[in-house]
């Protein structure tokens, strides 16, 4: 069971916003993107708030501050989720084996809606101030009825029953995380005692989670605990000490060799998962288990580290290793507030990696002011979000009590653009970003449009396993390069334009020649250059039709072969293949092309810098 789409209305500052998840392309990794005070936080909050009550005498928090004066009304949450085809069967099962019921329509899509009321701001006295409800389309009977009904109104008791199922049974987790700066216990004891930390619980938790990152089956109470208590017996010692060396050696390996992969470690650390025990005052044993970063003859605690090793330590371990617990059904959902704001701008591009390692088998929604954090292979995930009460020209006399949150699709919000030069410009725009003088600019390569870069990307990335040492630049369209094409020469930076060789690219570079000069005669180029043989060539027409059909089909289940080719689903199922990392089966002569144009735009752009130099 997964998250498909999250409804927020009147929560805080948030007039009403849908969180889509499940558009294509589709991707498991969702951006939230906005300046300081935009009101990204209070989203990540709603959707908290979804899984997690809230107190009557806190409720209030809920309102917009500018309606706490006095407000009447209804805040509300509501999750759109949907079932796997097997959690389905099971439903199905289990209704046919308790309560004799058969379905005949059943939709894989339920929605649960969390409301709270209000009156002069204050929750209602009643008792449904605050109600959770349900929507389950199944619709069935008993063998002996002659027509089908709707569950809930044949038995609202087998209604309930599956209801009970469902979340105990098959809903996701949300685990909402504002930062990672947490203070590792020292010793980490697997059974709880009187007046413990309330960190204690948590972190065994995390122990079984390291557990279940091993082998599915293994247990904190048989394989650890059992063992230390009967460790004089050879054969439970000799499993326990096997058991802290695996456990050992898969935090080496899932967190200190990504840390040095990142950080670029040079001192070789290795992390020691060692047991114990201690007698308290009252005689009572008590086994716990320590943590500690060898580093040469030297251990340290976790909290001795630095505050970035800690962070990144307690990120890993709370989201990599917490979708392993075997207790959590579905895709959990992981909400986490301006992750690794704290650390270095080329850490946090480094960071971007390991996000889109842990999002297997999970699902991610983030939020970020920071362009560093944003990974262009998710912007169909991504959100820009706005507050109007926020001066844009300048943000510090926002006005803190008046608030009207958006949350607005990087598609939508590009098409309020139609003038950028650029597909990516309008998110740094909305971040208000200004470059370093310091900044090292690559040597590019200018595409027609986004569509010509997702291909070139997927191809080069993905197929061709990063072959060639490319970076290319999504346009906003052939005619809009007057100012990149100046900028680049102005800065004395390599760069070349790969355009369709239809009438539209060849007139726009000999009026890029005419008006901008000669100094860009020999940076662009069409397909017709690359290959006499490729006239009115788009970049669309490097694949047969027939392979075409099935890249659609690779990302569009449904999608019947006589459809044909539709340009808009192909550039969507190859944008959704980049995102996933996977390798499309191209015929034979596909991949050869763009190795000829990848070596043309690379001997282009080596004769350009020869030149300089």
């Amino acid at each position: 069971m997964k998250y498909v789409k999250f409804t927020i209305n009147s929560y805080k500052g948030i007039p009403k916003i849908e969180l889509d998840l499940s558009k294509k392309p589709s991707s498991n990794i969702f951006t939230l993107v906005g300046l300081n005070e935009s009101g990204k936080t209070s989203i990540l909050e709603a959707i908290y708030l979804f899984q997690n009550d809230i107190s009557k005498k806190e409720a209030h928090t809920l309102i917009p501050k500018s309606r706490q004066y006095s407000f009447n009304g209804e805040i509300s949450v509501e999750a759109e989720l949907e079932l796997e085809d097997e959690e389905l069967s099971s439903i199905k099962t289990h209704l046919q084996r308790k309560h004799k019921f058969y379905l005949t329509e059943s939709n894989k899509t339920i929605k649960i809606k969390k409301k709270y009321q209000f009156k002069g701001s204050a929750p209602l006295e009643t008792d449904d101030w605050q109600g959770t409800f349900w929507t389950l389309d199944f619709v069935g009977k008993t063998k002996q009825a002659k027509n089908s009904k709707r569950l809930r109104d044949w038995k609202k008791g087998a209604w309930d029953d599956v209801v009970a199922l469902i979340r105990e049974k098959y809903l996701p987790k949300i685990l909402y995380y504002q930062d990672f700066l947490f203070k590792f216990p020292e010793k980490i004891y697997l059974e709880p005692f009187d007046k413990e930390g309330a960190e204690q619980e948590e972190y065994r938790g995390v122990v079984q989670d390291i557990l279940d990152s091993i082998e599915s089956g293994l247990t904190t109470e048989k394989d650890l605990l059992e063992r230390m208590k009967n460790k004089e017996e050879k054969s439970h010692k000799e499993a326990l000490n096997q058991l802290l060396l695996k456990m050992s050696s898969k935090l080496d390996d899932d967190i200190l060799k990504k840390w040095d992969e990142i950080f670029g470690g040079t001192q070789k650390k290795k992390v020691n998962v060692s047991c114990d025990s201690e007698t308290d005052e009252a005689g009572n044993v008590k086994h716990f288990i320590e943590l500690k970063i060898e580093q040469g003859s030297d251990s340290y605690s976790i909290n001795d580290r630095s505050l970035g090793f800690r962070w990144f330590f307690s990120f890993l371990i709370f989201t990599a290793f917490r979708k392993s617990r075997s207790s959590d059904p579905g895709e959990t959902l992981f909400l986490l507030d301006e992750p690794a704001s704290n650390l270095h701008q080329r850490s946090q591009q480094k960071l971007l990696q390991s996000l889109e390692d842990i999002v297997s088998d999970c699902r991610l929604v983030y939020s970020t002011h920071s362009h560093h954090l944003i990974n262009p292979k998710w912007l169909a995930g991504t959100y820009i979000v706005r507050n109007k009460a926020i001066n844009y020209g300048n943000p510090e006399e926002a006005d803190t009590t008046e608030t009207d949150i958006s949350a607005i699709p990087y598609k939508n919000f590009v098409a309020k653009y139609p003038n950028e030069e650029d597909h990516f410009k309008p998110i740094l725009d909305a971040l208000q970003y200004t470059p370093s003088k310091l900044e090292i600019v690559p040597s590019t390569i200018f595409t027609e449009g986004k569509n010509d870069y997702y291909i070139f990307k997927y191809i080069s990335d993905v197929l061709l396993e990063k072959k060639y040492n490319l970076h290319f630049y999504p346009g906003a369209g052939v005619d809009k390069y007057d100012d990149p094409f100046r900028l680049y020469l102005a800065w004395n930076r390599s760069f070349v334009a790969l355009f369709d060789s239809d009438k539209g690219g060849k007139d726009a570079r000999e009026r890029y020649i005419k008006e901008i000069g000669p100094d860009v005669e020999n940076r662009i180029f069409t397909f017709e250059d690359v290959d006499k043989k490729w006239k009115k060539f788009e970049t669309e027409n490097l694949f047969s039709e027939p392979e075409k059909v099935k890249v659609i089909q690779s990302c569009f289940e449904a999608y019947e072969k006589k459809e044909g080719y539709v340009k808009s689903k192909f550039n969507t199922a190859i944008q959704e293949l980049y995102i996933r990392n996977e390798k499309f089966e191209f015929n034979k002569t596909t991949l050869p092309k763009f190795e000829k144009i990848f070596g043309f735009l690379e001997e282009k752009l080596d004769n350009l810098n020869n030149d300089k130099d």
